[in-house]
């Protein structure tokens, strides 16, 4: 969600695909370069057509995890950052938290988006981020994060997933290998779900040159592997296109893709997939 497309032109676009409602949040890259929250919408989108979006929380606070994550921080830097947290879901506002980063790697010098890119890192039990697992817990919100998978970020996770079984965590990206580095497999995915019945996550599938490979076979269906743990764990998966409508022309394709490779999907699992987990961790009324 950007500035550069007009909400009522993001909501014919949601018409088109048959969007009901989105979930909008910050980017960690626009966390991270410290734009405002405006500049995605948030809250103002969703106060304005409360029946078309679901806004989550980042701002200055997920600004602060990020610059304090890997260097020392004084009790008044945490008691600002709480208050940032608690005064946020005071408003009644926000669904939840995100998106927050705890492994988002630099784009490739080649790329295009090299300069909208972050490299940032935030241990998965840093202390700030129980502190939000236990903010999160209380007010009975979800928190999305982005997390490219590797053998560091792993154990993390785990970490905070333990930390407060009442936490809803939702990892973000399950199927798209180029973020997720390949590691973040059905298998892996599988294992996590089993130790941790609090962990989420959303399917971001891409066509073209950055199709999810490990998503789908050499004839573009869903592999065995992910037909059998989304079947298995039909209530914990949900649709997350990742679009930002307005960086490019053809972001609303992806979700028109998405929605199309789904449906391979038995037609219950589908429904959950794509609307009755969202509606019910969000509370979507």
């Amino acid at each position: 969600m950007t500035s550069k497309m007009p909400l009522n032109q993001i909501i014919q676009n949601m018409d088109s695909q048959g969007i009901d409602k989105m979930i909008i949040m910050e980017t960690p890259t626009v966390i991270y370069n410290g734009l405002p929250q405006g500049d995605y919408g948030i809250p103002d989108a969703a106060e304005k057509y409360p029946d078309r979006f679901i806004a989550l929380y980042a701002g200055d606070a997920i600004t602060m995890l990020d610059q304090f994550a890997s260097k020392t921080y004084t009790k008044t830097d945490e008691d600002k950052y709480i208050a940032l947290l608690e005064n946020a879901m005071k408003t009644e506002k926000y669904a939840g938290f995100g998106e927050v980063a705890l492994r988002h790697g630099p784009a490739p010098s080649q790329s295009s988006d090299a300069e909208v890119f972050a490299d940032i890192t935030v241990p998965g039990d840093h202390p700030w981020m129980l502190i939000l697992s236990d903010i999160a817990a209380k007010y009975d919100v979800p928190i999305d994060i982005h997390m490219e998978a590797t053998d560091e970020t792993i154990p993390g996770l785990e970490k905070l997933l333990d930390h407060n079984t009442n936490t809803k965590i939702i990892w973000s990206h399950a199927g798209w290998e180029q973020i997720m580095n390949g590691k973040a497999t059905p298998g892996l995915l599988r294992q996590l779900m089993e130790k941790h019945p609090n962990l989420y996550s959303s399917i971001t599938i891409r066509d073209g040159s950055t199709q999810a490979v490990s998503f789908l076979d050499k004839q573009g269906l869903i592999t065995s592997e992910w037909m059998a743990l989304l079947k298995d764990y039909p209530d914990r998966f949900m649709m997350g296109s990742d679009i930002k409508p307005g960086l490019r022309q053809n972001e609303f394709a992806y979700v028109a893709a998405e929605s199309a490779i789904l449906k391979q999907l038995p037609p219950d699992i589908l429904e959950k997939i794509a609307r009755e987990n969202a509606i019910e961790l969000f509370k979507i009324k």
